[in-house]
């Protein structure tokens, strides 16, 4: 077989994979998804800017971490968002669509969930910051501190899929429980510190408590196959989306007090 015939195979196996991608998500589907993502991208970005304010008059590291975490998460359902807009073109099936699907899927991906991984790390910094704050005084401290985390989070996920794979999802369930469970410890941990008890209502961390229990639930799709995956999953989405609304009505509210 010649390069140019075994190129122009792969391509039409390529092209053929992807039209059945396409024609297996409905249109319905699609523009709900866009509205979701634009949603959350524009309520993560105001989120991120409202803690900017904050974190302008209060300087805390942590807050600072805490800001960032919006930042990527606007960024990653950006891409998610650019993926859709894409599917929703090569609904009208012809080559150039499908192409542009086939070669932009992957990377958009990747780049969603690069900064899903940066969101989350930002989110650890946050609530792990008052543990460490008296002792990662320079700049190259912190930078050390913060690629430790990056370090940890991916091997989080890797033991996860380990567990998955060797003893069954819901052991893997399990083990996310157990890190649930030390996470919400260390948010108390942190709400107890300077002397006095912070509420639970305090929008730095509600927002902590509320995307950590997201992010925890999220797994139980894993659990379950099909239709009721896919429903739950878009619940969840949903329910991400009224915690940013809850956190963004907090953070303006908070500001508003600081800075008025």
């Amino acid at each position: 077989m010649t390069a140019g015939l075994f190129n122009a195979t792969l391509s039409e196996e390529l092209l053929n994979q992807v039209s059945e991608a396409v024609a297996s998500a409905s249109m319905s589907d699609i523009i709900f998804d866009l509205f979701l993502y634009a949603l959350m991208v524009g309520l993560a970005l105001q989120i991120f800017r409202e803690t900017s304010k904050i974190y302008s008059f209060m300087e805390y590291e942590g807050l600072r971490y805490f800001k960032n975490t919006f930042f990527f998460y606007g960024l990653a359902n950006f891409f998610l968002l650019v993926l859709d807009l894409v599917f929703l073109l090569a609904k009208s099936s012809t080559v150039a669509s499908l192409y542009l699907l086939a070669i932009s899927m992957i990377p958009l991906f990747l780049l969603a969930g690069v900064c899903f991984w940066f969101a989350k790390v930002n989110l650890l910094s946050s609530i792990s910051w008052r543990m460490v704050e008296g002792t990662l005084g320079k700049r190259f401290y912190k930078f050390l501190y913060f690629m430790f985390l990056m370090f940890l989070t991916l091997m989080d996920t890797l033991v996860y899929i380990l567990i998955s794979v060797i003893v069954g999802e819901y052991y893997a369930f399990g083990y996310k429980a157990f890190i649930f469970v030390f996470i919400l410890l260390l948010i108390r941990s942190n709400m107890r510190s300077g002397g006095e008890t912070k509420p639970i209502t305090n929008p730095y961390y509600l927002g902590l408590i509320l995307l950590f229990t997201l992010s925890f639930l999220g797994n139980i799709s894993t659990l379950l196959e099909g239709k009721s995956a896919e429903l739950i999953s878009s619940g969840f989405d949903l329910l991400t989306l009224l915690a940013y609304v809850i956190i963004l009505k907090g953070i303006r509210k908070w500001s508003r007090i600081l800075l008025k």
